[in-house]
């Protein structure tokens, strides 16, 4: 989306290259397993028209939290990628020591860091989306607490923002505040793989290895609510994954995506997961969830791949949580028809239950999607018949995501 300009001026940075990365902490949210976290310069300039040739430089704004967390001293690379560049770095800090010599210091004012050159730094070939060609912008952390970025602004010559995009950060968020959540103990992370053509995460697949199977399933007796909570990384285009479930018995509720003829007793939502991130998908049950046997879960999409090797990103579960509601507020009982005599003095007042709504979880800020509609079952693991046996059999739902965020 637009944001406002804001003047800025800001004087030009001599080059000081390095093409040596340093060792990254990682402590960056959302980055990749180098502990960098990268942009596309073209998804930049893009979103709002803008001309390469008019990028001399790059802001990064860090959200409230990191802020105060830089303030306290943290450093590290901001870097300006591409083919004929390399890993073109310079330093950033805050708190540094006198002897120490960084390109770039923190602005508390605007709790942004800047870089800016003296010519533009990519061209059109860069961006062009030729084999080999690219441009990136790229942070690490070698020192400091756990930041994140609120938005990133493109700068022209003088430093001033062109009308900036803000960041699409990776992510969701979903208001767990009227339940009661208890964690449940993995058994693992689990794994993007492909089933019957399609790209999973399973949860629990009681045909699948033992790596497939990371709950148990006596742990969601009488739930009214499971929460799967997955990170992701290395998305370059948008991908829908939802749940889909199915609780071994002849009523037992089941999901299979949107507008599946076999769905009943629960609900889900596709999230679409368009940058790195962790990404909470809910399963809400129509009554509470009775434990009768095995159970099928998992996070399923659409994305086709022949093999695991062929899925372009990567995903793990990192949280499962049994959910419970908490109480409702108690209605006021009525005494306009009791036969007792009542003085007015003694009579009860209603009850009300305050609830807390501070256990809400929040992943960033949220994208998330319909369920993409499937039309047909298919079962939900390869060579299995046993799915068969209940009556219900899986069918895939959804499409894959952009490289860093937040």
């Amino acid at each position: 989306m637009k944001i406002s300009k804001i003047l800025a001026g800001m004087s030009a940075m001599a080059l000081a290259a390095s093409m040596m990365t340093m060792g990254a902490s990682a402590a960056i949210t959302g980055a990749d397993s180098k502990g960098n976290m990268i942009y596309d310069v073209k998804t930049l300039t893009e979103a709002n028209n803008i001309k390469i040739s008019d990028v001399y430089g790059v802001r990064a704004y860090f959200s409230d939290s990191a802020a105060g967390v830089v303030e306290q001293g943290a450093g590290g690379g901001f870097i300006f990628s591409s083919k004929s560049n390399n890993w073109n770095q310079k330093e950033w800090c805050n708190g540094c020591g006198e002897s120490e010599t960084h390109d770039i210091q923190y602005d508390a004012a605007t709790k942004s860091i800047t870089r800016l050159e003296e010519t533009p730094f990519w061209t059109d070939v860069d961006v062009s989306d030729a084999e080999g060609e690219y441009a990136q912008i790229a942070f690490c952390e070698w020192w400091g607490g756990d930041i994140d970025f609120s938005k990133i602004v493109l700068l022209d010559k003088d430093g001033k923002e062109i009308e900036g995009t803000d960041v699409n950060p990776g992510g969701n968020s979903v208001d767990l505040s009227a339940y009661d959540a208890t964690e449940v103990t993995l058994a693992g992370n689990g794994k993007a793989k492909v089933d019957t053509g399609k790209v999973r995460v399973n949860v629990n697949n009681p045909w699948g290895e033992d790596v497939d199977k990371l709950i148990t399933p006596a742990d969601f007796e009488g739930v009214d609510a499971i929460a799967v909570t997955a990170e992701f990384d290395a998305i370059t285009d948008p991908v829908d994954f939802a749940i889909n479930f199915a609780i071994f018995s002849d009523n037992g509720p089941q999901y299979w995506g949107e507008g599946n003829a076999a769905n009943k007793g629960c609900s889900t939502e596709a999230v679409t997961v368009n940058a790195d991130g962790s990404y909470t998908f809910l399963l809400k049950f129509d009554e509470p969830l009775t434990v009768d046997g095995d159970l099928f879960l998992d996070l399923q999409s659409a994305f086709e791949a022949a093999t695991d090797d062929d899925i372009p990103f990567a995903a793990k579960v990192t949280s499962v949580k049994a959910l419970t509601l908490k109480d409702a507020p108690a209605s006021s009982e009525s005494t306009a028809d009791s036969t007792e005599s009542t003085d007015s003095t003694d009579s009860d007042e209603s009850k009300v239950i305050l609830v807390d709504s501070t256990d809400s979880k929040t992943n960033s800020a949220a994208t998330s999607s319909k369920a993409a509609n499937n039309a047909s079952n298919t079962n939900p693991s390869t060579g299995a018949a046993a799915l068969a046996a209940v009556g219900v059999a899986l069918a895939g739902a959804a499409v894959v995501a952009t490289k860093k965020r937040k």
